[in-house]
């Protein structure tokens, strides 16, 4: 089995280290004068990580592209384990394809990066989606498996709840019935 040593991380990684805090930034937000300074931010944690979307563009500058490939936010390199994490704070009914995107585009440029294949990451890369709630409430309740839908405004405080009891995160945006166990160990959504 292929394992990648950390200290030999590739260089496109080393020349890439940001925050978590930096990573979810919401670009839309930070150019706008009306939104607060700390509403820019998904996440206010200096956790160490490599900033993808910088990997990719630096990845693609010799090959001249247009258009630029879609990328995650954020890569964590911790042990022999990877964790992708996208951060969306629009409405995910206008954001999940374009998700979906970004982690199929960022799976091959990973595996070219770092030389190694999908049986790779389904078994050390994992994902994870932090999106807005709030924004997005309609949309999950809208499209919840019919044999966990409840017409109630509390729905979505429930099925968390239940899930973590469960120990279960449930699959609001259908990521982990498309990408696990294919491409990733584990998908996961935080609201």
């Amino acid at each position: 089995m292929m394992r990648i040593d950390k200290s030999t991380e590739p260089k496109i990684f080393q020349d890439h280290s940001s925050t978590l805090k930096d990573t979810s930034c919401n670009n839309a937000a930070a150019e706008s004068d009306s939104v607060a300074p700390e509403d820019k931010y998904m996440t206010r944690s200096l956790f160490p990580v490599i900033d993808f979307d910088a990997v990719k563009n630096a990845y693609v500058k010799k090959f001249h592209c247009s258009p630029v490939p879609a990328s995650n936010d954020a890569l964590i390199h911790y042990g022999d384990e990877y964790f992708f994490i996208e951060f969306k704070d629009g409405n995910m009914k206008d954001e999940i394809h374009g998700v979906r995107r970004k982690i199929l585009e960022s799976l091959l440029l990973f595996g070219d990066v770092t030389n190694t294949t999908i049986s790779f990451s389904r078994k050390h890369v994992n994902y994870m989606l932090v999106y807005n709630e709030e924004k997005s409430k309609a949309y999950m309740q809208k499209n919840l498996p019919a044999d966990e839908v409840q017409d109630s405004s509390a729905i979505g405080d429930f099925i968390r709840a239940l899930g973590r009891e469960a120990k279960r995160n449930v699959d609001y945006f259908g990521l982990r019935k498309q990408f696990k166990d294919i491409y990733f160990g584990s998908v996961t959504t935080n609201g």
